[in-house]
């Protein structure tokens, strides 16, 4: 058998061994291209998830900043009344403080009206709106420009206090806590300290 379609066929055997090489290297270079997708695809991955994992660990470190300046501010404030010894606080708060950025919108509008050559008329209206976030050259670092914050709320309140075993104590600590953090009793505990 002189070819692959019999004696008449399309291909002779050098033909149909370049054919053959050609679709090796056709396939080889459709697997090479599939190859390097998906190695991007990885790494955007990747790169995603990195970039998300440290917006989410800054907002769980201001949310942590946070309680911790207020557990010390409560808890020097606390500590100075009158019957209160030593004062441990623990706060707990809903999630991190919440951003609303200076956006910059713009807003354009283009009319047109076109004639054919057989005297119709088309008007054509195109709106074009875009917004942009704001952003501030801080050292060289571009940050967005914060218009409002909004702060988390407060989950709950622990207090453990010397001389809290006296309730004329606990209800000054308690009233103290209520307007001092505008927080209801009900996320308030008060607990007595061993001397």
């Amino acid at each position: 058998m002189d070819n692959i379609f019999g004696k008449e066929g399309f291909f002779n055997k050098s033909q149909f061994k370049f054919i053959r090489y050609l679709v090796i290297l056709v396939l080889a270079g459709v697997f090479l291209m599939l190859l390097g997708d998906f190695g991007k695809d990885v790494s955007t991955s990747k790169s995603k998830q990195s970039l998300a994992s440290r917006k989410a660990s800054s907002i769980n470190t201001s949310a942590s900043n946070l309680e911790e300046s207020i557990e010390l501010k409560l808890q020097k404030m606390l500590s100075q009344i009158e019957g209160v010894g030593k004062v441990d606080v623990d706060i707990t708060l809903d999630s991190g403080s919440e951003y609303t950025y200076a956006r910059d919108y713009q807003d354009s509008k283009q009319e047109s009206l076109e004639e054919d050559n057989s005297g119709g008329n088309r008007k054509t209206i195109q709106y074009d709106n875009r917004t942009e976030v704001v952003l501030l050259n801080n050292s060289g670092e571009q940050l967005p420009l914060i218009k409002k914050e909004v702060k988390p709320q407060i989950r709950g309140v622990l207090v453990v206090a010397e001389g809290a075993e006296n309730s004329y104590i606990k209800a000054k600590l308690l009233r103290a806590i209520k307007i001092g953090l505008g927080v209801p009793s009900y996320k308030i505990v008060i607990l007595s300290k061993e001397r």
